[in-house]
């Protein structure tokens, strides 16, 4: 197969993949944090300024000077969750297909970043959440494990949909023994 079309489907099938594994999180947060105690949560919402992606929509209105209604600030909110959550899947993707990952390391890593990049770092530099320092611990835990779950999604989707249209990525051995024979070209 073509890197072109290599490139394409894995943009395409990673796409996919995290547009389905967004469409999970909401559900396994809440879940999550259902099991929380109630001392946690109270202490998360004293320093929480509100659910980051609608702090995002409100922002970007404003620096556009287009304020929102309530409602549109919703809808954009859910905009962002997606758009900020889709193109993890295509990391996935390409990290299936040029790291010589499985897909549980694969998952992994995916998630692991998605929390770190996301949730440690970019939400509390942009002021889309209180500074990290002044969540409990366990904030922390519960949301690193919603990204493992995205992760696994993921890989699940994405998997399935390498299988459907026969471009799933080699083996590690197998990829690796391709590349020999390319000359490190694919």
């Amino acid at each position: 197969m073509r890197s072109s079309t290599m490139l394409a489907a894995d943009v395409a099938i990673g796409l996919t993949a995290g547009l389905v594994a967004t469409s999970t999180t909401r559900p396994v947060q809440k879940l999550l944090r259902k099991l929380t105690p109630r001392a946690l949560i109270e202490r998360e919402e004293q320093v929480r300024p509100g659910r980051p992606t609608k702090i995002a929509a409100k922002k970007l209105a404003a620096e556009v000077h287009a304020p929102l209604s309530n409602e549109q600030a919703e809808r954009a909110a859910t905009a962002i969750h997606y758009a900020s959550g889709a193109p993890w899947g295509v990391i996935y993707a390409l990290l299936r297909r040029h790291s010589g990952m499985t897909s549980v390391g694969a998952a992994l890593a995916t998630g692991t970043s998605m929390s770190i990049v996301l949730d440690e770092c970019l939400s509390p530099a942009c002021g889309l959440s209180a500074p990290d320092r002044e969540y409990p611990t366990a904030t922390h835990i519960r949301g690193y494990i919603s990204h493992l779950a995205f992760g696994a999604v993921a890989a699940a989707t994405a998997e399935a949909l390498y299988r459907l249209t026969g471009t799933r990525p080699l083996a590690t051995g197998t990829a690796l023994a391709e590349l020999t024979r390319a000359g490190g070209r694919r």
